[in-house]
């Protein structure tokens, strides 16, 4: 899973996000005031401008102070009738059919149907939530203005703060049970589309495996039978007996089948279970990244070779002769302990699993289908003992899961980390000692290594990835390596990335019902889409307010579109033309798309929980906690706006 801006914890990220939080609402306290002031010089002049403006700040915390909860019950149960009476089941009965008929054109054979198929309902559900509170919440207060209902309630003892609290808890309750009960469909839609099963047959489909001249016939790993499954879903599984009755199947599309066998006089049934392994909520843990040169000097990246994303960065391959100083990326992996890892639990019963993901840049194509081969090895942060654990081959975003083993056989290396200031890292021992283990005849002679007790020194091991092929590069980011801990939930997990879509909905929904306090609903739709668009290109939109997109802002792109010129080429030497395109991209980057963007909301954030749940990994709490107070803290200006918007038009007066 890519993560290009980690989510910060909890006690680290909330203080400053107050802080910031707070400087943003007193920015729009002072707009609205400032904007409130001009309007009643105005309306009133001079004269008349201080009482009505004093006057609407009192009756504003008057009705704050004085809001009742049953009347906003009151506005809120109002609010369900209505949607409900507006066939808002029709939605629900939408959704279903296009469920009901999906299996027809969603197709079971792709590399990995459980990303499908999870893509699939993320992305249907997200569409018709989001326009059914995008309609009930820009049309429910300008359908009641235009029916003239909304006259028969302000002459009640109903305040607009209740009227604009009971409009957003109404819709969000609406749309919080249309989303309850399309996940509950979607969950059940996805299990019954991935479970299958194959049949496997003892004469058919299996073949003995005659013992060779270098196998013990009473060894009880020996082969005895090899064959494949029958082919369902598009696909096989290769099987495998051995000697001592277990059965091991391949795995194919991202899951595989438990087989067990049922002994009879004359033969043996197989019975294959239905799939496992499809659906995960992986718990990664995650390591500090650095690089190594090839002068043996650490780096923060590494090679960059010219991709404009600069998400990995990259090392090379080996020289002509293998040296201590290879290009390497090197993990850091801190706090890990035995008791994390029970061997005696299936998953760390052979040793410590890793997962990566690696990205591929070939200067010699030559067989461009053949991988490019790579290294592992394990070092002690504290003494350098460093052991190469094994190579394999790799390509381009193919997810490759290893095993580094409890007991490590090869030959012993002593490596001394130094930063390009000479500095050296952690515990690491001078050069007089570092020599002095170089030259340990115990140690030399050692082939027989156990991860814990040679590699780990207070809880910190590091792993170091190197690319074996000479003239080709491996690229990698923090978050493509990381040691394979125990699954979560899967249900929980799905909950948590339908929590996300929810939370997505009440920032919708608050859009929603601030437009249309002030306008009629085909505009209040369009201008909550438009919120939607901005949102959902936040990272964008940012990166041009900062200046950093290559190519410039809009006044330069303009122009290298008329001229043709491309991204990367200079603009022409400093003359009124090019003073004129840099002031006003600073203009609007700076002085209009910084301020604006703080109140957009950054709904694009919101995508690293599809990520998460569709690539099969657990959705972290702290995500969670995060993510809920942002929502709250872009809801709440909203509802306040919204309310001093109302209370000021004439038919809240």
């Amino acid at each position: 899973m890519i993560i290009e801006q980690a989510i910060p914890n909890f006690s680290d990220w909330i203080l400053p996000a107050i802080m910031s939080w707070l400087a943003s609402v007193l920015i729009l306290v002072g707009a609205a005031l400032a904007i409130g002031l001009l309007v009643c010089l105005i309306r009133h002049g001079w004269g008349g401008t201080y009482v009505v403006f004093v006057n609407t700040i009192k009756r504003a915390v008057a009705n704050l102070t004085s809001f009742s909860i049953a009347r906003t019950w009151a506005i809120t149960r109002l609010t369900i009738i209505e949607s409900l009476r507006g066939r808002i089941v029709y939605v629900l009965i939408l959704f279903l059919g296009i469920l009901l008929f999906a299996g027809w054109f969603l197709n079971p054979q792709v590399e990995d149907p459980a990303k499908y198929y999870l893509s699939f309902v993320l992305f249907t559900t997200m569409i018709l939530v989001m326009l059914m509170v995008l309609f009930l919440g820009s049309f429910s207060l300008p359908t009641d203005i235009k029916n003239k209902t909304i006259y028969a309630v302000v002459t009640k003892p109903v305040l607009g703060s209740e009227i604009v609290f009971g409009r957003i808890i109404g819709v969000s309750i609406i749309g919080t049970f249309v989303l309850i009960l399309m996940g509950a469909a979607s969950y059940f839609f996805v299990i019954s589309e991935l479970q299958h099963t194959h049949i496997v047959t003892e004469k058919s489909d299996l073949t003995p495996v005659p013992l060779s001249s270098d196998s013990n016939e009473d060894d009880p790993k020996r082969v005895v039978m090899r064959g494949r499954t029958r082919a369902t879903n598009g696909h096989r599984h290769d099987v495998e007996i051995l000697a001592d009755g277990t059965i091991d199947v391949s795995v194919v599309n991202g899951h595989n089948h438990k087989i067990t066998a049922e002994k009879s006089d004359t033969f043996t049934r197989y019975i294959v279970g239905v799939e496992r392994g499809s659906l995960q909520a992986r718990i990664p843990i995650y390591g500090k990244l650095s690089f190594r040169d090839g002068d043996g000097n650490d780096t923060k990246k590494g090679i960059n070779v010219g991709h404009e994303w600069e998400y990995r960065s990259y090392i090379g391959g080996r020289t002509s002769e293998a040296t201590a100083n290879e290009e390497s990326a090197i993990f850091v992996f801190e706090n890990l302990n035995e008791s994390m890892f029970p061997k005696l639990n299936e998953s760390f019963q052979y040793g410590l699993p890793i997962e990566m993901t690696v990205g591929v840049f070939r200067t010699v194509k030559a067989n461009i289908e053949k991988p490019v081969y790579a290294s592992l090895s394990v070092r002690n942060p504290r003494t350098g003992l460093t052991v190469e654990v094994m190579t394999f081959g790799t390509e381009e975003s193919i997810t490759k899961s290893l095993v580094i083993p409890w007991e490590i056989s090869n030959t012993p290396q002593i490596i001394q980390r130094k930063g390009r200031e000479g500095g050296q890292y952690y515990e690491m021992p001078d050069t007089a000692e570092i020599n002095v283990l170089r030259n340990d005849p115990v140690l030399n002679a050692r082939r027989q290594f156990d991860f814990f007790k040679d590699f780990v020194a207070d809880g910190r091991v590091e792993i170091w990835l190197k690319c074996i092929d000479r003239h080709q590069y491996i690229g990698i980011a923090q978050a493509d390596l990381y040691v394979r801990a125990n699954n979560a939930s899967v249900r929980l997990n799905f909950v948590k990335g339908f929590y996300a879509i929810w939370m997505r909905m009440i920032i919708v929904t608050a859009f929603g019902v601030l437009f249309s306090t002030f306008l009629s609903g085909p505009i209040a739709m369009l201008s909550t889409i438009g919120i939607m668009i901005a949102g959902f290109s936040k990272g964008f939109l940012v990166q041009i307010g900062i200046g950093t997109i290559l190519g410039g802002g809009p006044f330069e792109s303009l122009y290298r579109l008329m001229t043709q010129q491309n991204m990367v080429t200079d603009l022409p030497a400093e003359n009124y033309s090019t003073t004129f395109i840099k002031t006003s991209d600073f203009i609007y980057e700076r002085v209009l798309l910084l301020p604006i963007g703080k109140a957009i909301p950054p709904l694009s954030d919101y995508g690293i929980y599809d990520s998460a749940l569709v690539s099969g990994f657990n959705i972290t709490s702290g995500w969670l906690l995060n993510h809920s107070v942002m929502t709250f803290a872009y809801a709440v200006p909203i509802f306040f706006v919204a309310y001093l918007i109302l209370s000021n038009r004439e038919l809240a007066k």
